[in-house]
């Protein structure tokens, strides 16, 4: 790391600042399927990022090639783009001071478990699943991914600094028979170390659904009251999340343009992203562009409070610094994005939730989220769930369609449940609304 800064401060120009950000990724897969291991897989990849700034004018390359002479090449090339591109007055590098190793979730004890226990841990989810439920047949993929992240950051207005990180990522698939009929579902669990990956409430979580898809009933499209599982809940969050992005505000992607202090949700709903939580998928002391992360309340108790910012956005708008800078990897540029962003948690258990109403309807799967649209907030997904009457089972949904606009179900929302789960960096307890359609 030391000797990409010193070649690129060896064939610096006069007046421009530079950036480097290094970067290591070591990456192992194991898959497997109907109770055998199906595929072991490593990989590595290191690259470096460069960018030059001067005059407001920003230039980038990216080299996968560490050798002088690549690192000098991709140098000059990102010096021709700063030249060419147009001035942006909110162009900048971070110039407070961050020096050294800093700290970050690295699990040493869990990246160093052998490799043969990891794959009893893999093939012992399919022998979970099925004793959990005798409908679960078998398993058509599950996994366990880790990968070791190595970043290192420079600047020449003051950041000099080093992490190395781990990610844990777990999902599986399970195939639930009865009689003449078939249903297949998906869950993941994600975490920074080996022993906090909650695997029993994924397993749990996958044979719930899977089973509850099976010998569906027909359905009457109509407007009822509807719970959103957390899972669901989590899902669209996520999908509708760069409505809170600093970029969506600049290019008018954002139906929360203006709003800022405006209810725009239920008086239940508190919206966070957190970096600094411990131990969860995206908490990191710094942004990828070494701004110090912090918790910042997106939405509280219905009002819109902040959006979440890159540096550039936040110099655009005028706002705050809010550490929301991300990368996909060195070949990227920093723009904003979410961390660990979570729905907060309410007080009503589950029975709560399915009894509130005579009748409701419980969302277990969504499909489709890659529709919906975060400029205007309408959608229409595909799902799947259970119609309880009067807190007991009625019925079996599967292939209706549920649609609306996101801030009208926010604004409806009646209950939060207690039942608060992350999956990766996006959380959520169960949601119960007031009424949403249900296309039949």
């Amino acid at each position: 790391m030391e000797k990409i800064k010193n070649i690129a401060l060896k064939y610096a120009k006069p007046n421009y600042e530079i950036e480097i950000y290094a970067e290591r990724i070591k990456k192992t897969t194991i898959e497997t399927a109907e109770e055998a291991l199906e595929n072991i897989s490593k990989s590595e990849e290191a690259g470096v990022g460069i960018r030059v700034l001067k005059d407001k004018k920003i230039g980038f390359a990216y080299t996968t090639d560490l050798k002088e002479e690549s690192i000098k090449e991709c140098l000059e090339q990102a010096y021709q783009a700063c030249d060419l591109l147009p001035p942006d007055s909110a162009n900048a590098f971070y110039d407070k001071e961050l020096k050294g190793d800093i700290t970050n979730i690295f699990d040493k004890q869990g990246i160093n478990k052998p490799l043969d226990e990891k794959i009893h841990i893999v093939l012992s989810l399919e022998k979970r699943a099925k004793e959990l439920d005798a409908r679960i047949k078998g398993v058509r993929k599950a996994t366990l991914k880790e990968s070791i992240v190595e970043v290192y950051h420079f600047n020449t207005l003051g950041l000099d600094y080093y992490y190395t990180t781990s990610f844990f990522v777990s999902t599986i698939a399970t195939l639930a028979q009865e009689e003449r009929d078939s249903a297949i579902s998906y869950e993941y669990r994600g975490s920074r170390t080996l022993d906090n990956l909650d695997f029993d409430s994924m397993v749990k979580d996958v044979v719930f659904k899977s089973t509850s898809q099976l010998n569906p009933q027909s359905f009457q499209t109509c407007q009822m009251p509807v719970i959103l599982y957390r899972e669901a809940s989590a899902m669209l969050l996520e999908a509708f999340s760069s409505m809170f992005l600093g970029d969506s505000l600049i290019k008018n992607k954002t139906l929360l343009k203006d709003k800022i202090g405006e209810s725009v949700a239920s008086y239940s709903l508190t919206i966070v992203d957190d970096a600094t939580l411990p131990n969860c998928f995206m908490t990191s002391e710094v942004d990828a562009e070494g701004v110090k992360t912090s918790k910042k309340v997106v939405i509280e108790k219905g009002i819109f409070k902040n959006f979440l910012h890159s540096l550039h956005t936040a110099k655009k708008t005028n706002a705050s610094f809010s550490g929301n800078s991300i990368r996909g990897s060195f070949k990227t540029l920093p723009i904003p994005g979410v961390t660990n962003l979570y729905i907060e948690s309410g007080t009503k258990n589950f029975e709560d939730l399915i009894s509130y109403y005579d009748q409701v309807f419980l969302v277990l799967d969504l499909m489709g989220l890659h529709t919906v649209d975060p400029i205007s907030g309408d959608f229409s997904l595909g799902a799947s769930g259970l119609v309880y009457n009067k807190g007991k089972l009625d019925k079996k949904v599967r292939g209706v369609v549920i649609g609306g606009n996101i801030i009208d179900l926010w604004n409806n929302i009646i209950e939060v449940g207690n039942d608060f789960c992350f999956y990766g960096n996006i959380g959520s307890p169960s949601l119960l609304i007031k009424s949403l359609t249900i296309g039949g």
